[in-house]
């Protein structure tokens, strides 16, 4: 009778263990489940820069996706902006008009609007008619997929809200008489830092009418020696600047330790302008240089008091 009565809590012990993992298999389950939001719009690639110079008069296809990825069916509709930069933060203003920003009035689309269900797909095709009377420069535009849904409050006049948009970045430049001037500004590796990271910043100013990619590379040597602590020589950071828009950036050497003296040299290449600042840069945590202080404090509070007391002695 014992024995069994054993077996019993045995096999009680057992299925509850059973049901507990099933349990919470099904509750990692449904909270996966629950992480993916009812509306989430992505649109892949997120720009496309045309390496060709487009010519007056010629027409160009291009395509991208929208992609649901929620866990319900939205609606979406097309329409185009103009696409140009505010500051040197690259902040992006999509009202104001320019001679560079008349592509918007270029484009068109094949799939101007329509649903996509979860976990699916629309890809877009566009096709850019450039006018025969257009000058040489840079063009630049937003192709903007809105995201449509009858959930919560609508909006005046419509039976749809929206609830995101998405901007497509196209970047192109049209044939004839260029200008690709362009200069660095600011060049900044500092000479004390408190804490890590190492960083350090520049200005590009592209005074040019069509758009440059500007290269970035960060070298870290070591007080002595010429063997590369950090660099990202073989990957450098590219960014893109716009014709007449200056660009900030910074550069940081993230794995860099709380105390030591380096050799820090910045390279920034746009068309044919080249600027390189190389510094020592010397990391000291302040506790560090506090206690630095009190040393040398100590130090000459000693050397003074040795040289009282030697003339009371004398």
């Amino acid at each position: 009778m014992k024995s069994n009565h054993f077996v019993r809590k045995a096999l009680v012990a057992l299925l509850a263990m059973v049901a507990s993992v099933v349990a919470s298999g099904s509750f990692v389950s449904i909270a996966s489940a629950a992480e993916i939001p009812d509306y989430r719009l992505q649109v892949t690639p997120s720009f496309n820069e045309i390496e060709k110079s487009l010519k007056p008069g010629e027409t160009y296809t291009g395509k991208f996706k929208a992609q649901n990825t929620g866990s319900k069916e939205f609606r979406y509709e097309v329409d185009f902006a103009p696409y140009s930069i505010v500051d040197e933060n690259y902040s992006i203003d999509s009202q104001t008009e320019s001679d560079y920003t008349q592509l918007s009035k270029w484009i068109t689309v094949d799939k101007p609007s329509g649903t996509i269900e979860p976990d699916s797909e629309v890809e877009i095709e566009y096709t850019i008619r450039v006018p025969r009377d257009v000058a040489a420069g840079g063009q630049y535009a937003l192709i903007n997929v809105k995201m449509l849904t009858d959930d919560g409050e609508q909006t005046e006049g419509s039976a749809f809200k929206v609830i995101q948009q998405i901007g497509f970045r196209v970047l192109a430049s049209i044939d004839g008489t260029t200008r690709k001037t362009a200069s660095i500004t600011d060049n900044k590796v500092p000479g004390f830092i408190f804490n890590p990271p190492i960083t350090v910043s520049s200005v590009v100013n592209n005074s040019g009418n069509i758009h440059a990619r500007a290269t970035y590379v960060l070298q870290v040597f070591p007080l002595f020696g010429d063997e590369e602590v950090y660099t990202n020589e073989e990957n450098p950071v590219e960014l893109t600047i716009l014709p007449e828009t200056k660009r900030y950036n910074e550069l940081s050497w993230d794995g860099a330790p709380h105390l030591g003296i380096f050799r820090v040299k910045q390279t920034v290449k746009i068309f044919d302008e080249v600027s390189v600042t190389e510094k020592l840069v010397f990391l000291c945590p302040i506790w560090f240089l506090f206690i630095v202080l009190l040393l040398i404090f100590c130090v000459i509070f000693w050397i003074v008091s040795r040289v009282r007391s030697r003339r009371k002695e004398a």
